[in-house]
């Protein structure tokens, strides 16, 4: 696909995104289910591996003594920023959430009225931080083409890569084909790790207590 009609695709996706995301919050409200999750307890686990790899990396650069700054990509109501503020050791991150539905961003304003500023519609920080955070992100897919689905996620990276100082984290649920199921898109693990290599170092790890789900750090 070239020319202009390269051009308006991503939007006609995330206009199909938005209107699912829409009506997911306006049935089931700022929890799980209203971001399509099977279970808060999914939820946090990937938010938990997000954060392990962010912070194992932060942690290993030499002469990192500040907090790091990550910009959650696709934030929702905020669970993330609240699962971190529960966690001492990472609750002094400094935390910007962006999501490119409207009624996401005053769901997270309303929910943590104290860091409402946190939160912008969106879906790429203003200036550089030092990662990127895609929980679930790319998991719901509305179009039935795998192949042009993981073109859509690479270029949003591409777009965000940019960005990130150190690097990006995302989970992605993984098969031995990249596939739809139901809505929902499973990548190739080993060619999605090979086309993220064009961004940088990356590194892969079974993310614990969910199935088939993948955590993935590309870095500088």
């Amino acid at each position: 696909m070239t020319g202009i009609f390269s051009a308006i695709w991503p939007f006609s996706i995330e206009a199909g995104l938005n209107r699912a995301y829409g009506r997911a919050l306006s049935r089931h409200g700022a929890t799980a289910q209203g971001v399509f999750w099977n279970s808060p307890k999914s939820q946090r686990a990937r938010f938990s591996a997000l954060l392990g790899l962010v912070a194992s990396h932060a942690a290993s650069r030499a002469g990192a003594d500040a907090a790091p700054s990550v910009a959650d990509i696709g934030c929702g109501y905020g669970a993330m920023l609240s699962f971190m503020q529960d966690r001492p050791q990472i609750g002094s991150w400094s935390y910007l959430g962006f999501d490119i539905n409207p009624a996401m961003i005053a769901a997270a304003r309303q929910r943590l009225p104290h860091a409402a500023a946190r939160f912008k519609v969106g879906k790429l920080p203003p200036s550089q931080v030092d990662y990127a955070l895609f929980s679930g992100t790319f998991n719901l897919c509305l179009i039935d083409d795998p192949v042009r689905w993981q073109r859509y996620i690479l270029e949003s990276l591409a777009a965000c890569w940019p960005l990130c100082r150190h690097g990006m984290a995302l989970n992605l649920l993984c098969q031995r084909e990249a596939r739809l199921t139901a809505n929902i898109y499973y990548a190739d693990q080993q060619g999605m790790m090979a086309a993220l290599r064009r961004f940088g170092h990356v590194q892969a790890v079974p993310t614990r207590g969910v199935k088939q789900d993948v955590t993935f750090l590309v870095s500088r």
